[in-house]
């Protein structure tokens, strides 16, 4: 399930164009109807809500909504039928104003509802396109069911509205005004059966009924537990509908697997997945007569006009066709993956031992405890923080495996376990003060001063773990490095090979001479933490000899960097972890083989006995800590918690010294942290490096600091410098890569980045085709598992760890960049590093399953790589640091390429999104933080919220408020004018 806001007065022409215009004026009759006319049903009403419309008649649930009742709700936010006005009438369209620069800004435009599209697994979509007619009809069926099954989930215990000064009663609602309209198709044609449930912004709290706003942040908050409850339930129908049994299956870039109908197959899947258009054919088609008269590719601007060309050229092509039609065109697609006979295909979909269907009451209370524990065990793993709707949406996604007999059983199952979590965790989260008035608590006794489901929980282990780092911070037992003299801050520092700026050298005096236990140096990025590093392992050897320094870092990649930049010998955290916890074993290890090579004579066993001994040997050294060793651990942020608690303690226990070095600004990891800004908030005087070093242009170092603090108004900045090109995506893909290539050409290192996957695929796929148009790239080769080719000539990447893989004096990592060689026959490939030198030859699983494109890359990948010049993807869904990171990368210059078009579920949107300001949308991602925050600090924060003046003071006037609406009933029970008596005054 998608969402999105719609606002005064869009929406109903997209979702009306594509209904069908029959002559009958009844409801319809069943699917069958609309196989033969074009487009799709009529939307149907939807909602307990509807009761109270219509003069108090009400509208019947599942009756046919036309054009007139979708203006009215979407374009006035009124009555459908009679035209009344629901709460406060829409206010007049305000003229565009200016903002502090002087800019032309948009006036901010109402909410009328929210577009919740729920879209059915592309295997139960492709299942229902070559279906017979009455099995697609269930189908279809079973999917209506399921979303009104969770709607009316989401009545009971999501959709409120908000009372009282600044919103602060969440009060429960009489029921939604929707709209539902079912699609058959997704935007490019292929089969993809989904339903825009259009909620109306308006609703009727139950205390007085008066009409106010949905709560959109509990909507938003409880979007993910919902779409897991639709495919849940939607699942359990067709189970007991037709049989059909489910299988998970890995994702290539999502830890989180998805469940699909079992028995159909991944390539017929992938083959009704395409992601082009009308408009885009017909852009190719130009291009391509534009390449066989010019004899040249098109530059990306030249493509742009091309686009627009071919946009005016296929408008009139609204992709609303019979039913019928499409089931026939899919079917003859389907035709090499299933046969001619496609019904029968389906029809064998069905098991016959079909998996048995649960109650509640099947799974016993133990059952439940031991499933919430596995649920807070993920949950906690992936977050410092969380609410009762991540465990209640964690407990769905485990519970997609079991089958129950209705959504009630699902539900409630679901829902228990996700109390029992709750119950596991610990509350952040302050409990209310004081007595709640009745009127004031919810039927299970919660108060409505909280949100539902909006206390913030962490788990014991971690707040203990981030505890216990704040304390090796504050201990100053550590050994240290003294240095002759503590620089001067104003002349750099000579020290080995580096030349420090007095700012670093200060950081290294601060550092090695702290005696700190838990040490950090904070760096904006560009500040030269890696030269800092470089002096702070000059220093400390240089006091406590070669060797006394180690470095690990959060991935392999960075490790690797951190070698380079320090000189020291360094690991991943992950796999030192691993490998330290191993340490007993291996130590039982060496104690054998020394008492096995006490008692034995020279021979070529006991030669070889040796050689294994002094491998043990040696890996016990790498791993093991020493008395006053230095252990940096690189691009801290990205460590995560228990991590870094883990090194930390293990170096507390011989005696050593921990160095943080990062930058809180940048990419969090992808397990819970949030512990480096912790400290970095808590040790007010940690070094700290402002003096960027990295860029060309003055303004761009100012600019970045900006950026690196969340100040919106910096977006402006790049603009006026022409750092930023806006438009729709296709348009910004085109641009990124003319952008990179001329900088390539030109002998200039440049990289093409985006925060999100797809977008790196489809930049990876852009330069590719290039490439082989230019010949520098074969066109064949071998096929990879996110179906990309990959030729000789390519650049690739290595997604997965593998020591065994040596290449020269390292190994192929998670990370590293390649260039395809040769492929062999069986699909192994030889790959060389970019950088020239090593070589490695890929086996033809690994080749299959862990290769991808090398020529764009994701923010991840990104941080803590520098070239000369960087462009990067920016949408609405980007947050702010990922942006910091792809912005800050470029010593001459990077630009921004603004998505103004930008679309969460593109697929199934089937109108032209308005085009937003980009420099609103690059202020709204600036201020949009997706960074890890630590437990202890969510806990500070939510302590003092809860006793804000301005909650405190709303909080009572709410209180008064409610005795005032229940005081006058009891009054005018006693001072009725039948009893002849008048209210006292």
């Amino acid at each position: 399930m998608s969402i999105r806001r719609m606002t005064l007065g869009s929406g109903y022409r997209y979702l009306m164009s594509s209904v069908a215009r029959m002559d009958q004026s009844g409801p319809a009759t069943g699917l069958q109807t609309y196989y033969a006319v074009k487009g799709t049903p009529p939307g149907r009403f939807l909602g307990a809500g509807l009761a109270a419309l219509n003069n108090g008649q009400g509208i019947q649930q599942g009756s046919i909504v036309t054009e007139e009742h979708l203006w009215r709700m979407l374009g006035m936010l009124q009555d459908p039928v009679t035209g009344q006005q629901l709460g406060q009438p829409p206010s007049a369209p305000r003229t565009r104003g200016v903002n502090h620069l002087g800019r032309p800004r948009k006036a901010p435009q109402a909410v009328a509802g929210f577009d919740l599209t729920f879209s059915a697994p592309k295997s139960v979509s492709v299942a229902w396109a070559l279906a017979d007619d009455p099995a697609r009809s269930r189908i279809y069926a079973a999917h209506r069911r399921a979303l009104e099954a969770v709607v009316a989930h989401g009545e009971s215990q999501v959709f409120a509205t908000r009372m009282g000064k600044g919103g602060i009663v969440q009060e429960d609602i009489r029921g939604i005004l929707a709209t539902a309209f079912d699609h058959w198709d997704s935007r490019a044609g292929d089969p993809q059966l989904h339903t825009h449930v259009v909620v109306l912004n308006r609703v009727q709290a139950v205390t007085d009924g008066a009409w106010r706003t949905l709560d959109s942040k509990a909507l938003y908050r409880a979007a993910v537990g919902m779409s897991e409850l639709y495919n849940g339930i939607l699942a359990d129908e067709l189970t007991a509908e037709l049989g059909w049994d489910w299988t998970p299956e890995q994702r290539r870039r999502s830890a989180e697997p998805k469940w699909e109908v079992h028995g159909v197959p991944l390539e017929l899947r992938e083959h009704f997945s395409q992601r082009s258009s009308a408009i885009e054919s017909a852009k190719d088609d130009l291009v391509a007569a534009f390449a066989a008269s010019h004899g040249r590719q098109p530059t990306a601007r030249e493509v742009i006009r091309m686009r627009q060309q071919a946009t005016l050229e296929t408008r009139e092509d609204k992709h609303v066709r019979p039913l019928r039609e499409l089931i026939t065109e899919w079917k003859d697609r389907a035709r090499p993956f299933v046969g001619a006979h496609a019904d029968t295909w389906v029809g064998n979909l069905t098991k016959r031992t079909p998996p048995r269907l649960l109650a509640a009451a099947d799974l016993n209370d133990g059952m439940l405890r031991d499933l919430a524990s596995v649920v807070l065990t993920k949950v906690g793993d992936k977050r410092a923080t969380f609410t009762r709707a991540n465990l209640l949406a964690e407990t769905l996604r485990e519970l997609h495996g079991v089958r129950f007999t209705s959504p009630y059983d699902r539900i409630t199952v679901a829902e228990t376990t996700a109390t029992y979590a709750a119950g596991m965790s610990v509350r952040l989260t302050p409990p209310e003060f004081g007595l709640i008035p009745e009127g004031l608590q919810r039927t299970d006794g919660s108060s409505k001063f909280r949100a539902r489901n909006s206390e913030l929980y962490s788990t014991k282990q971690l707040l203990d773990a981030e505890a216990r780092l704040l304390d090796a911070a504050a201990a100053s037992d550590a050994p240290t490095a003294p240095m002759p003299a503590e620089p001067d801050l104003a002349e750099p520092l000579q020290t080995g090979l580096r030349v420090l700026s007095a700012e670093q050298a200060a950081a290294v005096f601060a550092v090695v001479t702290s005696g700190r236990r838990l040490d950090l140096i904070v760096g904006a990025a560009g500040t030269g933490k890696s030269t800092t590093m470089a002096g702070v392992r000059a220093a400390w050897e240089a006091a406590h000899g070669l060797g006394s320094v180690m470095g690990l870092a959060p991935s392999a990649t960075a490790a690797e960097v951190l070698a380079e930049a320090v000189g020291v010998p360094t690991e991943n955290t992950a796999k030192w972890i691993t490998e330290h916890r191993r340490l007993p074993e291996l130590r039982k290890e060496i104690e054998s083989y020394a008492a096995r090579l006490a008692r034995a004579y020279p021979s070529r066993g006991t030669r070889e006995l040796e050689k294994q001994a002094a491998s043990r040997r040696s890996a016990y050294a790498r791993f093991n800590l020493r008395p006053r060793q230095l252990v940096i651990v690189d691009e801290a942020s990205m460590a995560s918690t228990l991590d870094l608690d883990y090194i930390t303690a293990a170096a507390a226990r011989v005696g050593a010294k921990v160095l943080l070095v990062g930058d809180w600004a940048q990419l969090s990891p992808v397990q819970a942290g949030g512990a480096f800004k912790l400290l970095a908030d808590t040790r007010q005087d940690a070094p700290a490096l402002h003096d960027i070093r990295r860029f060309q242009h003055d303004w761009e170092r100012a600019a970045s600091l900006k950026l690196r603090a969340g100040r919106p108004s910096v977006a402006a900045v790049y603009m006026d410098r022409g750092r930023v090109e806006s438009g729709n995506r296709e348009d910004m893909i085109d641009l990124i890569f003319d952008g990179w290539l001329a900088d390539a050409t030109s002998g200039r290192t440049s990289m093409m980045m985006a925060a999100d996957a797809q977008t790196v695929a489809d930049l990876n796929a852009r330069a590719r085709d290039h490439r082989v148009a230019m010949g520098e790239v074969e066109s064949t080769g071998v096929l990879l598992a996110d179906g990309v080719t990959i030729g000789v000539g390519d650049v690739v990447v290595t997604r997965h760890n593998q020591r065994a893989l040596v290449t020269g004096r390292g190994w192929v990592k998670n990370g590293d960049d390649w260039v395809v060689q040769s492929i062999d026959d069986d699909g192994s490939a030889r790959v060389q590093r970019t950088s020239g030198g090593a070589v490695a030859h890929l086996p033809a699983s690994y080749v299959r399953e862990h290769l991808e494109l090398g020529y764009a890359s994701t923010a991840h990948r990104a941080q803590g790589r520098t070239v000369d010049t960087a462009h990067m993807y920016v949408n609405a869904a980007t947050a702010r640091e990922p942006l910091y990171v792809m912005a800050t990368r470029g010593r001459e210059s990077n630009r921004l390429y603004v998505d103004t078009r930008f679309d969460p579920d593109a697929s199934t949107r089937h109108d032209d999104m308005t085009e937003a300001d980009p420099v609103e949308l690059l202020e709204g991602v600036i201020m949009t933080s997706f960074a890890d925050l630590s437990a202890t600090t969510t806990r500070e924060a939510e302590e003092d919220a809860a006793q804000a003046e301005w909650r405190l003071l709303a909080e009572g006037a709410a209180a008064v408020a409610q005795r005032r609406r229940t005081v006058p009933l009891l009054s005018a029970s006693k001072y009725s004018p039948e009893m002849g008596n008048e209210p006292v005054s």
